[in-house]
């Protein structure tokens, strides 16, 4: 590019609406997800080139750098703030990281005070931060000692400022820390802040989503992550759909829903995965529309089959579809005791989200998806014990057999 196209990519992430720092971290953040591109490639004439203030998949092409005491003057003001630590992605300020000493009495406290005074949200009748710097944040994190807790700029509150405690895809045993047990500082930036993690967490593992009038930013937790990671895993290397499938456990209220959400973004930028087919499946309406609402905040539309000649219509072909249906949809009233299914994809590259399967797995109706997909991959997501699945998969087992005659 020209020194004039660079100004132009430049002027692009750094035209800003009138102070608003949501609004501008949200487009932000899509800007560097899905890029920009310039009039025209001058050495080529390639017309509308894209040009990437990010390269996810080459990870020797960004530049990672920390920056301890970084001086940021508060505009309207001669005073200036000093974040403890503030990491740069290609010269992006993406992540903040503040530091207390256990001799204050709140240390958490104190730093997350003090990520809200740097961020101007305290207040707006006193000076005292740089919103500007803020508008590139994806990452807020508060440290004192052995404790790390990581938020985002809609983050308030200590209790919803969590720990990372998983290094994945390291171990705990790959951290060196002599003799004793690598702490939650050592964990978290193992996890959060290596080059690869944390490319990741900004392409997959960040979004904007409603709550009721409220706008909140998330970053997915380490289990999510882990999770995730694993299932693609199983996805590329299983040889089976049974070697491909499994059972992800949460507890109640963990996120399963955007645990899906962030599945189905890893597998639409995966070039071995993005032809899937996937299919959502529940059994109650709420769960249906929970599903159904945190998908609009990944940029992906979801077919609802509400019926089952939606279902019928939606099911064949290869067309890499999100779907989303009841499990009673797969049930033939026309047909004595609800009678197997035809089969309608025989497809490998379709995966089957089951959330609650503790619940929807087990039934005639779930012989039915079976007998409609019979290569599909199943993914269930319960918060029922395991034990309790086993002996459930053990009665679906009988039930499947029973229907189909053998």
């Amino acid at each position: 590019m020209e020194p004039d196209q660079i100004e132009e990519a430049i002027r692009t992430l750094t035209t800003y609406s009138a102070g608003n720092l949501l609004e501008n971290n949200k487009n932000i953040l899509e800007l560097l997800l899905h890029n920009t591109s310039v009039h025209e490639n001058r050495q080529t004439g390639q017309k509308s080139p894209t040009v990437k203030y990010i390269d996810f998949e080459n990870l020797e092409n960004n530049s990672f750098i920390a920056v301890s005491q970084f001086k940021v003057r508060i505009l309207g003001t001669e005073n200036h703030i000093y974040p403890d630590i503030t990491l740069f992605l290609n010269g992006l300020p993406v992540a903040i990281i503040e530091a207390k000493s256990p001799k204050v009495k709140d240390p958490m406290g104190e730093a997350i005070e003090q990520l809200m005074r740097y961020s101007q949200q305290r207040t707006d009748e006193v000076l005292e931060g740089n919103k500007e710097l803020f508008y590139f944040n994806q990452i807020m994190v508060a440290t004192c000692r052995d404790t790390a807790k990581f938020g985002t700029i809609t983050t308030r509150a200590e209790k919803h400022f969590y720990r990372w405690t998983d290094p994945y895809p390291l171990t705990v045993d790959d951290l060196t820390t002599g003799s004793s047990a690598p702490n939650d500082q050592q964990r978290l930036v193992a996890g959060m802040f290596s080059q690869q993690n944390l490319l990741d967490i900004l392409k997959s593992f960040t979004l904007f989503m409603t709550l009721g009038s409220n706008t909140i930013k998330v970053v997915g937790r380490y289990q999510q992550f882990r999770a995730v990671k694993m299932i693609l895993q199983r996805l590329k290397n299983g040889q089976s759909p049974k070697e491909r499938g499994g059972i992800v456990w949460h507890t109640q209220g963990s996120g399963k829903s955007l645990t899906m959400m962030f599945l189905v973004r890893e597998m639409k930028q995966d070039e071995e995965l993005k032809q899937w087919k996937i299919l959502f499946v529940t059994d109650r309406t709420d769960l249906e529309e929970q599903l159904s609402g945190t998908s609009d905040t990944i940029g992906y539309s979801v077919k609802v089959a509400d019926r089952i000649r939606k279902l019928k219509t939606y099911l064949p072909g290869d067309s890499a579809d999100l779907i989303m249906a009841m499990i009673h949809k797969f049930q033939e009233k026309a047909e004595v005791n609800y009678g197997i299914m035809e089969e309608l994809n025989a497809s490998h590259k379709i995966l089957i989200m089951t959330d609650e399967a503790h619940r929807t797995q087990y039934s005639i109706m779930a012989a039915n998806l079976q007998k409609a997909m019979p290569n599909a991959t199943h993914i269930g997501f319960t918060g029922t014990p395991i034990e309790k699945n086993r002996k459930a998969l053990w009665r679906l087992y009988r039930q499947i057999h029973h229907a189909s005659g053998h």
